[in-house]
């Protein structure tokens, strides 16, 4: 019924309008959902660019994209059952600049909004309510359509400084501003004029978050010039001076050099390091304040401890444990030399050697030793 002629169209709002209302009518999204995936022509919609959110491009490519009709014809039924909800405030006696506002409020506020206003005879709450829901409901088949316009600007905008999850909500969230303020009476294409609010969302993010300290939006374009012109010399082997650099971009020498000195990232401490697997840029910077270990070692004689710690073992096992580890200050034997010399087989110089070290790990012996090794 709204598939009709230009001229025509806001007569035939107007007639259905009302009669929706008298009617207490509502739509059928679901079939509506329904038709819009079985008449999608998915060899014609464009290709997804790669922006390495796996599950979201999944997700995404079980959405239907809008072609050229789709669009239009979604621009109609958004425009008529935004009529219908205006038509029940103006009936309360809101104003239309204030109507007008709340259709761009989830529904739950205009819900709330209308539940506000007097009782109008004729306006039925609940239908009103159900008009209001749909109208979102709508509004979100709408966005869902022109999804894939969003990844193609994200693509663009990568590594600079914003994760591209971020990048892509934003640019998400533009698309209710373009649907607002899209005229389809222009005979343009919704994605035309959409590109723009998912361009300028985008670049207002990196803008405003791609640094810990905030860069006037001017000079971060002034940058992107510059560094565009030092690419440019760096593909003809050369590289330019602030001096060129201004010539190039028509701005003055001194702004360039001024700019340049503003070029100044910040990094987080807890950034992935590359080639290191869970190696982080902190684990790599020096403490200042750290004292050096050898000077954290208590000034003590660790020969008399390791001698009253050994004390109480058999004799045996002492001579073991100061020829095995050079306690006694010779170079340490390894099993076979102190098998050899005590008439016993290697692997009873083990078993005397592990039971030499259990007494030793006791508490009471530790704590003997504890200052040495902290």
């Amino acid at each position: 019924m709204l598939d009709v002629a230009t001229d025509r169209f806001e007569a035939t709002v107007a007639q259905w309008v009302d009669a929706f209302r008298r009617a207490r009518a509502t739509v059928d999204l679901d079939m509506y959902r329904l038709q819009r995936l079985s008449a999608a022509n998915v060899a014609a919609l464009p290709e997804m660019p790669d922006v390495r959110e796996a599950m979201y491009q999944h997700d995404l490519r079980r959405v239907a994209a809008m072609d050229r009709a789709e669009e239009f014809r979604m621009a109609r039924r958004h425009e008529f059952l935004a009529a219908v909800v205006r038509d029940g405030f103006l009936r309360t006696g809101m104003p239309l600049a204030e109507a007008d506002e709340l259709l761009k409020q989830p529904a739950s506020v205009v819900i709330a909004a209308a539940e506000r206003r007097p009782a109008v005879r004729g306006l039925d709450a609940a239908w009103f309510a159900a008009i209001v829901r749909q109208f979102e409901d709508l509004r979100q088949l709408y966005v869902e359509g022109a999804l894939y316009l969003v990844l193609t600007t994200v693509n663009r905008y990568r590594g600079l400084g914003v994760d591209t999850a971020d990048l892509v909500q934003e640019g998400n969230a533009s698309l209710f501003q373009a649907i607002d303020g899209f005229d389809w009476r222009r005979d343009v294409r919704f994605r035309t004029y959409a590109q723009f609010w998912v361009h300028q969302a985008v670049l207002k993010m990196l803008y405003n978050s791609s640094r810990t300290v905030r860069v006037p939006i001017w000079v971060q374009k002034i940058l992107g010039k510059i560094r565009r012109v030092q690419e440019e010399g760096s593909r003809m082997g050369r590289t330019f001076s602030p001096t060129e650099i201004a010539e190039r971009i028509g701005v003055p020498v001194s702004k360039v050099e001024w700019v340049l000195a503003t070029r100044r990232y910040a990094v987080s401490l807890d950034a992935e390091q590359p080639g290191e697997q869970g190696g982080s840029l902190a684990t790599r910077l020096p403490d200042e304040n750290a004292i050096p270990v050898p000077d954290t070692v208590p000034v003590g004689d660790l020969g008399k401890a390791l001698a009253g710690v050994m004390a109480d073992l058999p004799e045996r096992e002492q001579r073991i444990l100061s020829r095995r580890f050079g306690l006694d200050g010779g170079e340490p034997q390894t099993l076979g030399e102190i098998a050899i010399d005590l008439g016993i087989t290697a692997e009873r110089v083990r078993q005397l050697q592990n039971a030499a070290i259990g007494r030793i790990k006791r508490p009471a012996k530790l704590r003997q030793l504890q200052a040495f090794v902290e």
